[in-house]
């Protein structure tokens, strides 16, 4: 049903859109965006929470950044507040879709070792969509390509390196 569903989406599984700009909604401050998803997924959606979240995901000064507004914020920032929401529900497998997308590269190597972090800490799964192969080599264990909404190649990181068997693949 949709209730059982909602309770998938967002709880166990959680989203980290690539553009966090059009993700977050401009005129309302981010500790109000954080906690709408609080408090449909938790019973805590305090100021002290918020803080929290904002801690983990390494925001310098989270009692400021929590009352700016997102143009307010870097792009950097603003995927840092993204994966705080979508830590918010706790999820046991966190979806990033092309979270690096149109940040520099130092910013880029943050937030991809704060992933990283993040998974260990938190004992959940990462699962990464990207077409950047560079960042696979970087941060995944194992790697799915896939072509027209199919897998057309499945293999652990260094072994789809060494030997790409699929056209799509040798391409990337």
């Amino acid at each position: 049903t949709e209730k059982e569903l909602q309770k998938i989406r967002g709880g166990k599984i959680s989203i980290i859109f690539q553009d966090p700009l059009s993700s977050l909604n401009p005129v309302i401050k981010i500790s109000e965006q954080i906690r709408e998803t609080l408090k449909v997924h938790s019973q805590d959606f305090s100021d002290s929470k918020i803080e929290e979240l904002l801690e983990m995901v390494q925001l310098s000064n989270p009692k400021i950044v929590k009352n700016y507004y997102p143009h307010q914020l870097s792009g950097g920032m603003r995927q840092r507040i993204m994966i705080a929401m979508s830590l918010a529900t706790n999820p046991e497998i966190l979806l990033a879709d092309e979270p690096t997308t149109a940040l520099d590269v130092t910013i880029q190597a943050q937030i991809l070792k704060l992933l990283g972090q993040l998974k260990e800490k938190l004992n959940m799964s990462l699962l990464l969509i990207t077409h950047d192969l560079g960042i696979i080599a970087e941060v995944a264990d194992k790697v799915a390509i896939m072509y027209a909404g199919k897998i057309v190649e499945y293999a652990p990181v260094k072994e789809l390196f060494e030997r790409r068997l699929h056209p799509y693949t040798q391409a990337l």
